[in-house]
């Protein structure tokens, strides 16, 4: 190898692993694919230990057809669920944007139905933990703020939706649902189906803004857009509320309602003896919370001059179940960890959304707000156009670094 190559080459394999060094250690394939539910159902169909208890659970609790009931052999069924907490199945989770969700999620509820029997703790969330992002930005926030709309209306609903509207991919989600959730068009299984696609597919900042955007007292122009957002009217008429008894087991009847429910369960219902919230972060239960709308069970605004929120169902007719359906109500509408996790983020919005220049909240004051996991970001447009050219650095690390090796073998015969 000539004089001076090899310091070269050197050089370029220690540029192309810097980012990769910097970012810590990186889940392998092999450590994500396990930890999903179908693989780990894979790994266990391979072994006959594992396959035996599990193909028998199955027959226990069918989830495709009805609500899971009693199997009259529970107790042999609880044995055959016990047997695979020890296999590849006892821990296996699902992600909440992975290919083949529904089929994830059937597998976990396999393993885990007894919760949910004759209570009403599901036990736990089927969902993998994600790490939120600090950093949250409205990329049109500079522009839209050299007009004069941030001087001539107070009215932050109006706001959210218009950025909201400058950003293509969360105009086209909201036109999307907006157009089979509309009032002449209203097609409620379609309206809930769009629903979900728009609040998770769109970035978490734009898709908060609208759930989450801050109204002045007594003002019912911002409070409806506020309630207007998940199109009630379409999805959850105010006429003749269901019981909440039937949406628990309508919700049952669904994996993913039934997933979404347990992930509220797990991240906004932690209260001491005295009903105080605990140990909730409050980006987390947001997010479960969000997770709810366009299934059954989608909570709302109880009115435009409000910001307690409530399912639409009753709690008339339940005759001896009254405090089991009162418990599910209230699990919404007296819920001190949601309302706390919705002030705090209207908080944040208020500070971000109010401003007429372009504003940065530290991460000191988001914890000031009673969440120090959560920062919002709006930077000049220079940097904007930095962030988006972050995410291909790694990308052409790694193409040097593939570059690199397949060089070695050749400069070495010069």
């Amino acid at each position: 190898m000539p004089l001076g190559v090899q310091p070269v080459l050197s050089a370029l394999l220690l540029v192309s692993l810097l980012p990769l060094l910097q970012a810590g250690d990186l889940p392998t394939m092999d450590s994500v694919s396990v930890s999903s539910c179908i693989t780990a159902k894979k790994l266990c169909l391979a072994d006959f230990t594992c396959s035996t208890p599990f193909l028998y659970l199955e027959t226990c609790f069918p989830f495709k057809a009805s609500a899971p009931q009693k199997p009259e052999n529970l107790e042999a069924c609880l044995e055959a669920a016990q047997q695979l907490q020890n296999s590849s199945l006892g821990s296996c989770r699902c992600q909440w944007r992975m290919k083949n969700q529904d089929t994830c999620l059937a597998i976990y509820w396999t393993i885990h139905s007894a919760y949910g029997l004759g209570n009403y703790d599901l036990g736990g969330s089927p969902y993998k933990e994600t790490v939120t992002s600090k950093s949250r930005k409205f990329s049109h926030l500079n522009l839209f703020e050299s007009g004069s709309m941030s001087q001539s209306s107070p009215d932050l609903c109006l706001k959210s939706i218009t950025l909201c509207t400058l950003n293509d991919r969360c105009n086209k989600l909201r036109l999307a649902y907006g157009e089979v959730c509309s009032v002449a068009r209203c097609q409620p299984q379609k309206c809930q189906q769009e629903l979900r696609v728009f609040f998770e597919q769109v970035a978490d900042n734009y898709a908060q803004a609208l759930l989450f955007c801050p109204c002045d007292d007594g003002d019912d122009v911002c409070g409806a857009r506020r309630r207007n957002a998940i199109a009630p009217s379409c999805t959850s008429p105010a006429t003749d509320p269901p019981n909440c008894l039937m949406l628990w087991d309508t919700c049952l009847q669904d994996v993913l309602c039934r997933s979404r429910l347990a992930d509220f369960q797990m991240y906004c219902y932690h209260m001491d003896p005295l009903g105080t919230c605990v140990g909730i972060q409050p980006q987390r239960c947001l997010k479960a919370y969000m997770g709810l709308i366009g299934t059954v069970m989608t909570p709302n605004y109880i009115s435009n001059l409000s910001t307690d929120v409530a399912l639409n169902c009753s709690c008339r007719g339940s005759g001896n179940q009254l405090e089991e359906c009162m418990h599910i109500q209230e699990s919404f509408s007296r819920n001190p960890c949601l309302t706390q996790a919705i002030k705090s983020q209207m908080q944040v919005h208020h500070l971000l959304l109010s401003k007429s220049s372009p504003t940065t909240i530290s991460q000191d004051n988001s914890q000031s707000l009673g969440d120090p996991s959560y920062s919002v970001d709006v930077s000049q447009q220079d940097n904007n156009l930095a962030g988006r050219l972050q995410p291909w650095v790694s990308t052409i690390s790694l193409s040097s670094l593939t570059l690199v090796l397949l060089l070695f073998p050749v400069l070495g015969h010069l």
